[in-house]
């Protein structure tokens, strides 16, 4: 009897998984991938370690209801690590695919890489994917950078009360403290003056960072500029991903050029 019974329960629970992730399963993306984080929540680093520096198609699958989204990221893992973000979770609520983890989780998604691509190709590749499998969670299906992406003014407000009421939050904070040799304990307004006035008489003159050497591999050109930030800027790029390709010469010996084009040097 135990025998049977224990034989039974294996066999509804069984039944009971098949339907439940039966759709999550078959879902064409699946199919299709090349790569698959069924737990990016926890599997954050392993996606930035795979992803880092690379240009490329991604998609997001709701595991409980089997609907997904389809996007592009150029550099890719940066663009998926906007999920992992409040702020991109707060100010692109509007988004359907936004909405659907904010309500079920990212424990309920996996993450999918479909294709790696370029930057001239990008776009292109992101259409083919969307045209193909029609994901769920787009609200266009047409694709678009979302380089350039610009607040709109009534989120650009938003922002600027949070930092405002950051910042005095933190004042306060220290304007409480019970240290007595803190100078700026027990009066908030006197206080908040005096941070004023201190931040009113700083010395303003640009203070340079490290030196980025840069070769254009089609002009031929090596510019060497002052910080990593004008550096970034001026290939439309971003400092993380230039301190991301040190570190691959650093400790992997790599030096490949940037979007096949830029040879990069940081100067310590």
């Amino acid at each position: 009897m135990i025998r049977s019974y224990n034989k039974l329960n294996k066999n509804l629970y069984l039944k009971l998984f098949i339907r439940h992730y039966s759709n999550y399963s078959n879902n064409i993306v699946f199919k299709h991938a090349i790569k698959i984080y069924s737990d990016p929540l926890n599997q954050r680093n392993l996606i930035r370690t795979e992803n880092s520096g690379k240009i490329g198609i991604y998609s997001w699958v709701n595991k409980i209801n089997g609907k997904f989204y389809v996007g592009s990221g150029d550099p890719l893992y940066l663009r998926i690590s906007d999920y992992y973000q409040n702020w991109y979770i707060l100010f692109r609520s509007s988004l359907y695919i936004v909405k659907a983890i904010s309500n079920y989780g990212m424990k309920n998604f996996s993450l999918v890489i479909l294709e790696y691509s370029d930057s001239k190709n990008l776009i292109i590749c992101e259409q083919k994917w969307i045209d193909f499998l029609k994901p769920e969670y787009n609200i266009k299906l047409i694709a678009n950078n979302s380089k350039g992406y610009k607040h709109t003014v009534k989120n650009v407000e938003k922002i600027r009360k949070i930092s405002i009421s950051r910042k005095h939050i933190k004042v306060e904070q220290v304007m409480n403290h019970s240290d007595k040799d803190n100078p700026f304990c027990g009066n908030y307004t006197k206080s908040l003056n005096l941070i004023k006035a201190i931040t009113t008489k700083r010395d303003k003159s640009s203070i340079f960072g490290i030196e980025v050497e840069i070769t254009d591999l089609e002009t031929k050109i090596t510019t060497v500029y002052k910080s990593i930030r004008k550096a970034a800027k001026t290939i439309n790029s971003d400092i993380k991903t230039i301190l991301r390709r040190e570190k691959s010469q650093i400790y992997k010996g790599i030096n490949t050029p940037y979007r096949g084009r830029y040879l990069i040097f940081i100067k310590r």
